[in-house]
């Protein structure tokens, strides 16, 4: 009977080095699942498409231990940077030793669940559900053979990573290539348009007061390219009148007027003030439940414009407090 039962128990687990949440002090599972959320460090922009690598490690033997096999999950992150690993379901009956979780993205420094890139030092801030994955951009001043290091094995990994394995072999003969650089969209080879950091959820919370959370992503419109991006600060859990709309064009002079018209035309119950930049507008929602401004800069060829629901930004005085925040940023970031 004794057998029997040990036959049929469930395989046994070290117990997890991790919480089970963020803000939690019970301990994790090794087993799964786990969930959270991957976003540009930075910016807090959701990373769309990252891949993310969960493994377990098992041993066989009590006092010396052997190794006895692994277990592996590929998947990768949604729209709004969500992953989504599911329990360890055909774990064998020897004991779960480990788990590690990897997310890469091309263009940023990868993360692991249990150590820094920084140092290679222990991670003590992971959990199992609820995470949120922070990735830095990558720098020119990192070292790809480091990364690779860091980053470890795995087929799918292999593949993602085989561009930085010239750029490793010429660090370790001494040399320093140029950074392979992850494509952007864009025309003729020339980068798209950023406007990740002309306003970030803090800065929002500041002016407003709103003590929410914001999933931040493009808007659906039109893509980013080297003349257009845009910018959704969507308040999770709450409705439309809560969220903010950035739009940020950079044309030629005959384009940025053409663009700058059209918002004139197209906007609903627009007036132009000129309050800010060379020309600027006031404008609000036939249901008055969405209020926006804009302004040129002829310089810069820019044109930018924030709409904002107004359980978010009550007048157009919080709009427009926005918007200077906004230009500030603007001036500094594209010269003339």
């Amino acid at each position: 009977m004794i057998a029997l039962l040990s036959a049929c128990a469930a395989p046994q687990a070290r117990p997890a080095p991790f919480r089970a949440r963020p803000d939690s002090v019970a301990r994790g599972q090794l087993f799964g699942p786990f969930d959270g959320r991957v976003v540009d460090g930075d910016t807090q922009r959701p990373v769309t498409g990252a891949l993310v690598q969960a493994t377990w490690t098992f041993v066989s033997g009590f006092g010396m231990n052997a190794p006895a096999g692994y277990r592996e999950w590929v998947g990768s992150t949604d729209t709004l940077g969500y992953y989504l690993i599911p329990a360890l379901a055909d774990a064998p009956s020897e004991r779960l030793s480990d788990f590690h979780l990897v997310v890469y993205k091309k263009g940023y420094a990868a993360f692991r669940s249990d150590r820094r890139f920084e140092d290679f030092g222990p991670r003590a801030d992971f959990a199992q559900t609820g995470y949120l994955v922070e990735l830095t951009k990558w720098r020119d001043d990192l070292s790809h053979a480091r990364h690779l290091r860091y980053v470890g094995g795995g087929a799918a990994l292999a593949e993602l990573t085989a561009w930085e394995v010239p750029a490793a072999a010429a660090e370790l003969g001494g040399q320093k290539p140029a950074l392979a650089r992850a494509p952007v969209p864009g025309a003729a080879g020339q980068p798209a348009l950023d406007a990740d950091d002309l306003l970030l959820p803090a800065d929002l919370k500041k002016a407003t007061g709103f003590e929410g959370t914001f999933d931040v992503s493009n808007l659906q419109d039109e893509p980013s390219t080297p003349t257009y991006d845009s910018v959704h600060l969507q308040a999770r859990g709450r409705d439309e009148t809560f969220d903010v709309a950035l739009r940020v064009w950079r044309l030629a002079p005959a384009e940025q007027k053409k663009q700058y018209q059209r918002l004139l035309d197209e906007l609903p119950r627009v007036q132009e003030r000129n309050e800010i930049g060379d020309r600027s507008l006031r404008a609000t929602s036939e249901k008055g439940d969405i209020l926006a401004a804009g302004y040129a800069d002829d310089r810069r060829g820019l044109v930018v414009l924030i709409q904002c629901g107004v359980a978010q930004c009550r007048t157009h005085d919080v709009v427009l407090t926005l918007l200077r925040l906004m230009k500030d940023r603007a001036d500094r970031k594209f010269a003339p």
